[in-house]
């Protein structure tokens, strides 16, 4: 049996060994190689699709729960995901339907991989063939051997030790070569110049060492040389030198050079020079591309692993970048070779896709003299990074809450690290947004908890970084304020919940942010109001009430602030200046409003830049009804606050005429009140708590200052020394005497009555009660005139009582005098039974003081009281039988107010003469 014959055929043949034996030889195939490597099993397959399944549901529900996103995409979002998770399934399912035939699928499988392994074996000698015939080429004809050729035709016969001798050719000397190449190179000159010039991109050579070297920047040089003189023959290549980076220095494989040298010669004979040019131009752009590939494939399996996904489609390059990052189309560039216009060759150029629209109105660099991918992508993300920055700076600067000088954009042409967006948030904090080169992410610098989280926002909605910007700005701002003001003793009111459809009738609609706060010592209604919105930030002054399930809001007042907003310390201390004066201010006009009495706000007159706080100027007529002593306008202003809190406000005022009565003797101690005597103005000075009105303070005040005027102005009139002058007492003196002085205070009780103060020893502290009561009715010149009229009556009154008190047999409690009214007095000799009245009496113009005897005027006389008796004794008096100054009236007697002491004397010893004789 012949080895052909059981090669691959299975045969069989029978040996006899013997009459009666045979055997039979069966010879099989060997079995075919079974594959196994890259097998996954089925159930493992089932398992990832599962995981995956639930992972990308998980990462779903997220991001539906962030914001920014309407009911529509996400719905189609959720569509989207059943139809591609159904997709992955279905093909899962195809999978275990043909897993049934597993078995055949696998030998089929065995088969086709045989018979590969076979046709790969018949391409391989046909490689090698071809092969052979292209190293045949290089097989070159020996020159012919004349001397040999010459033997043979002459002798029949070639010598034996000539048949395999070659004619070495002559040797070439050093003058002969120099020639040579001389004579080259001035045929290359010729022909380059007279019959041959070369195409515009071959403009640019040399010729030496008989060959002319072409150079193309940045791209090629190439050696070509004449194998003959004719002008028209063939110019043949001779040497190709890369000139771009990173390619300069390294050499090109033998391979390589020997196939385009090959195919270089056979176009050069074809199409000359446009033709050479053209194939070695397309060579190096994608050779270019070549290496531009290699490069992107090395630092993908870098830094930028599982970011980068790199696919080169014929000659074009396809690079997506950031393929982890969320939301947004997908952007990658594309590097290929661009079609060349008329005259001009084609070119490297970029195609640039951003999120999956192509951009035009940019170039992106691309250096062709050195080759770097990661430059580029590099340069193409900075680019991307500006843009993205670029774009939230422009939203960012239309919004109120983002001035010009709260936004800086720093970008770097090729470095994404040095391109950030710089936001103020507040003049003490400000973060950068930058881009990730590497993933696309979003990263805020300096970190805080509050950036993070809203860094994790912007990552997962890249399309609502504006908004998610927005909002940090409020919460940052919300939270330096709120942190800062509870230093400065501010109570930050959490629980304070106002309808969100009551907040809309009193701040804007774009409100996003309440913060209500109020001051120690305040009333508890009034309450500053922090509002941030997209309109910008605004702070209100609001009036507040608790219900029993709602609180709710009556009031809002706008703070208004003309510097930019800075929570700093003295902001919030200008800030709480500006809400007490405004809730101070608002709850006096309501107050002037409810009484009807005319007021109006204007623009003060001494303006401070930081603050605007308007003056109130109410009408003093409808304030004070009647009074005609001062100008008929008040102007009320708020000054500052007190240490502890409440507001100091100042009335300003002026009198009709000026006020020199009062002279320099208003006492400094009253400073709430100061005067300008010449000018007649007056300035009242106020400390009250935040939310309380000075209305009536205000009129109690003015009060005085009239009671002042009118009280100072008797006393001049009196011609009397002031001894004391403040806006709720004036001393005086009305007599040289020390015990001779008075005062008199008004308004310090609340009860609006006016109290008379006399020295303990004074003699008109017997009618202290009449004169306050004269004050209070008939006011202070009426008591200055009885201080002045009834001090000699009363200083005689004294002086008989030290008499009868001394005299021998006088005993005390015998001699009364009792007021009956600053001008009626009686006195009562209970001893001697006699009862005088003093009275005072006006005669022609001229006070006198007249005594009588009780019991001889009628009203005593039907009293009939007992014990008393007429006064007998003092008939010498009453008709003048004794001598005095004064008048006798027959009844009675009558002296003047500087001489009555003398009458009372000269009664007193009479009636006490006539009780010691009986």
């Amino acid at each position: 049996m012949s080895p052909s014959a059981v090669d691959n055929v299975p045969t069989k043949s029978s040996l006899k060994d013997g009459p009666n034996k045979s055997t039979t030889l069966e010879v099989r195939a060997p079995p075919l190689p079974h594959l196994t490597h890259g097998f996954i099993p089925l159930s493992l397959l089932i398992r990832r699709l599962v995981q995956d399944s639930h992972n990308k549901l998980g990462e779903l529900v997220d991001s539906l729960q962030g914001g920014g996103q309407t009911d529509e995409e996400k719905k189609r979002r959720i569509i989207d995901h059943m139809q591609d998770t159904r997709k992955q399934f279905i093909k899962v399912l195809v999978l275990a339907m043909w897993s049934k035939n597993a078995g055949a699928v696998g030998e089929v499988i065995d088969l086709k991989l045989f018979l590969d392994s076979r046709q790969e074996i018949f391409h391989s000698v046909v490689y090698n063939l071809l092969d052979v015939r292209r190293n045949m080429n290089q097989a070159r004809v020996p020159n012919p051997d004349l001397d040999t050729a010459v033997q043979v035709l002459s002798t029949g016969r070639a010598q034996t030790a000539m048949t395999h001798r070659y004619v070495p050719p002559p040797p070439l000397t050093s003058s002969a070569i120099l020639r040579t190449l001389s004579n080259i190179n001035t045929l290359l000159s010729l022909r380059l110049t007279l019959h041959s010039p070369p195409p515009p991109h071959f403009r640019t050579y040399t010729i030496h060492s008989g060959r002319a070297t072409f150079t193309v920047d940045h791209e090629f040089e190439v050696d070509m040389s004449i194998g003959s003189e004719d002008p028209e023959s063939q110019l043949f290549l001779i040497d190709f030198r890369l000139l771009f980076h990173p390619c300069t220095n390294t050499p090109i494989a033998p391979a390589l050079r020997a196939e385009i040298e090959f195919r270089g010669n056979a176009i050069l004979k074809q199409r000359g020079l446009e033709g050479i040019f053209e194939f070695l131009h397309e060579f190096v752009l994608t050779h270019k591309i070549g290496v531009l590939l290699r490069q992107t494939q090395e630092i993908h399996a870098g830094r930028w692993t599982e970011n980068l996904r790199v696919q080169q489609i014929k000659r074009t390059l396809v690079v997506q970048y950031w393929t982890t990052r969320v939301g947004e189309g997908k952007s990658w560039i594309e590097v290929g070779a661009k079609r060349g216009s008329p005259g001009k060759p084609s070119r490297l150029g970029v195609r640039w896709m951003r999120e999956g629209k192509e951009v035009k109105d940019v170039e992106v660099p691309l250096d062709i003299a050195v080759l770097s991918a990661e430059q580029l992508l590099k340069s193409v993300i900075a680019l991307h990074t500006s843009q993205i920055l670029t774009t939230i700076q422009t939203r960012l600067r239309a919004l109120p809450m983002f001035p010009p000088t709260s936004l800086r954009l720093v970008t770097h042409a090729t470095d994404s690290f040095n391109s950030f967006l710089q936001l103020t948030l507040t003049p003490s904090r400000s973060i950068r947004v930058l881009v990730e080169p590497i993933t696309g992410r979003f990263a805020l610098t300096r970190p805080t908890a509050m950036s993070t989280h809203a860094e994790g926002r912007m990552n997962q909605n890249p399309a609502n970084v504006d908004e998610l910007l927005v909002r940090l700005k409020f919460v940052v701002l919300q939270e330096e304020i709120e942190s800062r003001a509870r230093s400065m003793g501010w109570e930050i009111l959490k629980m304070v919940n106002v309808r969100r459809e009551e907040l809309k009738t009193f701040f804007p609609s774009t409100t996003r942010y309440m913060t209500y706060m109020r001051r120690e010592g305040w009333r508890r209604e009034w309450v500053v109001c922090v509002v941030l919105g997209d309109g910008g930030e605004g702070f209100y002054v609001g009036k507040i009430h608790e219900a029993p399930q709602q609180w709710t809001m009556s009031t809002a007042i706008l703070i208004p602030i003309t510097t930019p907003l800075n929570p700093s310390y003295t902001f919030l201390a200008s800030l709480e200046k500006m809400a007490s004066a405004i809730i101070t201010l608002h709850v006096t006009t309501e107050i002037l409003t409810s009484r009807r009495i005319q007021h109006q706000l204007k623009p003060p007159k001494v303006s401070d830049p930081k603050l605007t706080i308007p003056d109130l100027y109410i009408r003093f007529s409808s304030l004070i009804p009647r009074a005609t002593w001062g100008i008929d306008a008040l102007r009320l202003t708020f000054q500052s606050l007190a240490d502890d809190g409440r507001s100091i406000l100042t009335v300003f005022g002026r009198t009709r005429e000026p006020m020199t009565q009062l002279g320099g003797e208003i006492r400094a101690a009253d400073s709430d009140v100061s005067f300008h005597p010449l000018s007649g103005s007056y300035a009242i000075r106020f400390t009250v708590t935040v939310g309380d009105t000075i209305i009536d303070a205000l009129v109690e005040k003015l009060h005085r200052i009239e009671t002042l005027i009118r009280f100072v102005a008797v006393i001049r009139r009196f011609k009397l020394p002031c001894l004391h002058v403040s806006l709720g007492r004036v001393g005086f003196r009305y007599s040289p005497d020390t015990n001779s002085t008075a005062d008199v205070s008004f308004g310090s009780d609340g009860d609006g009555k006016m109290r008379l103060h006399l020295p303990a020893r004074s003699p008109h502290v017997r009618i202290r009660h009449f004169l306050e009561n004269e004050l209070n009715t008939a006011g202070l010149e009426i008591v200055v005139m009885a201080l002045t009229v009834t001090l000699p009556l009363l200083l005689a009154f004294e002086d008989i009582e030290a008499r009868f008190s001394n005299a021998p047999g006088g005993s005390e409690g015998a001699l009364y005098i009792l007021p009956r009214n600053v001008d009626w007095f009686r006195v009562e000799y209970r001893n001697h039974g006699v009862v005088l009245d003093w009275r005072l009496r006006c005669r022609k113009s001229v006070l006198y003081w007249y005594v009588q005897d009780a019991a001889m005027t009628g009203a005593e006389s039907e009293r009939g009281v007992k014990g008393r008796r007429r006064a007998d004794m003092l008939k010498g008096i009453w008709s003048g039988e004794v001598d005095g100054d004064w008048e006798a009236l027959k009844i009675g007697a009558a002296a003047g107010v500087k001489g009555v002491g003398a009458l009372v004397r000269s009664v007193h010893e009479a009636i006490v003469e006539a009780g010691v004789a009986a």
